[in-house]
């Protein structure tokens, strides 16, 4: 028969190695950032014309278009004179919902638009690396500016007002956000560093991925081992607690297989006593409830019922101890406590 409480063990087990694989990737790639070198943008032109890729590497820069060309650059749709290259367009609709007894405000997404265009990282003397997918740098997207957010509220009819209050579902109003990557803003890349045409590139690692950021390389390196030490320690104190857990439910499987054996053995000890009362009188007795031949001569517990003889007992204990009930009541039994019937 299996026991469900294995299942503790297994989710707390699946739980440690989840923690444990975010532990070690963020370990391998602490490892990796540390010995990446910090590439000043100014200095890539003295590289030698045999090197044409840096494998990994830290470079810092301002954010500009790649040219002067009116679509080089994203307009902002609602703020004037606004100009990015990397613009996000979010509408979200508002509704009051009935959840049970009480109303709550959620929000549903109705489009979530994202434009890009190529940007270049500027050093401050003027020379440049290009980006030409943004997008597939991570953590790009939480370095965008909000720069507009507009709420237009619904104003329903009687009608609409009294047939969404029947289905609980009232309809409040449209929220639009606007986001962009504006220009000039510092930002800190991580990545492959190619050379083509004479032109250097900022590309996604193969392996370790990319980064566009505006931390500091000392705040992204705090910020991973951060998360290191917590992964590390919710991942131990889950493998603890399964380990815990699991000597607990051994422990209860041979407590239970060892107190019928003891109940055997108590039974075994004292049926020379019993032997010597069947020659008391047939007429005095109490017969046992099962085979209603013998005198009773134990008391269940937790029930308390008078109802079993010394062979009907034996029998019962055979069982696995979750069949073990009392024949009277069906409560399952703990304890056969001896009695002595005057």
């Amino acid at each position: 028969m299996i026991d469900w409480n294995w299942l503790w063990v297994i989710g707390q087990l699946g739980v440690s190695y989840g923690f444990y694989r975010w532990w070690k990737s963020n370990d391998t790639f602490l490892a990796v950032l540390e010995v990446a070198p910090d590439i000043d943008i100014d200095e890539l032109k003295k590289f030698s014309s045999l090197t044409t890729t840096i494998d990994y590497a830290t470079v810092y820069g301002l954010v500009q278009t790649n040219d002067s060309k009116p679509n080089s650059v994203i307009k902002s749709q609602f703020v004037p004179d606004c100009t990015g290259v990397i613009h996000r367009l979010t509408v979200r609709i508002r509704r009051l919902e009935r959840l049970r007894s009480i109303w709550a405000e959620t929000k549903h997404l109705i489009t979530d638009l994202t434009r890009h265009v190529s940007f270049r990282l500027v050093s401050p003397k003027g020379n440049f690396i290009r980006i030409d997918k943004p997008l597939e740098f991570n953590s790009i997207e939480d370095q965008l500016e909000v720069i507009h957010v507009k709420f237009d509220p619904n104003i329903p009819s009687f009608v609409q007002k009294f047939i969404g209050t029947v289905i609980g579902d009232i309809s409040s109003g449209i929220e639009t956000k606007e986001e962009m990557l504006l220009l000039d803003v510092p930002l800190t890349g991580l990545g492959r560093l190619e050379k083509r045409s004479g032109i250097w590139y900022l590309i996604p690692h193969e392996q370790w991925g990319g980064m566009l950021t505006r931390l500091s390389r000392h705040e992204i390196l705090s910020d991973y081992r951060k998360h290191s030490n917590v992964a590390r320690l919710f991942s131990i104190v889950f493998g603890i607690t399964a380990g815990c857990t699991a000597i607990y439910i051994i422990y209860q499987y041979y407590s239970k297989r060892r107190r019928p054996r003891q109940q055997l053995n108590q039974l075994q000890i004292i049926t020379p006593i019993i032997h010597e009362n069947l020659e008391d009188n047939q007429n005095n007795r109490l017969l046992c409830v099962i085979c209603l031949e013998n005198e009773i001569i134990y008391n269940l517990q937790p029930c308390s019922h008078l109802g079993l003889c010394l062979t009907c007992a034996q029998q019962l204990q055979l069982r696995d101890f979750e069949q073990q009930l009392c024949p009277i009541c069906r409560t399952p039994i703990q304890q056969y406590q001896r009695i002595f019937l005057p």
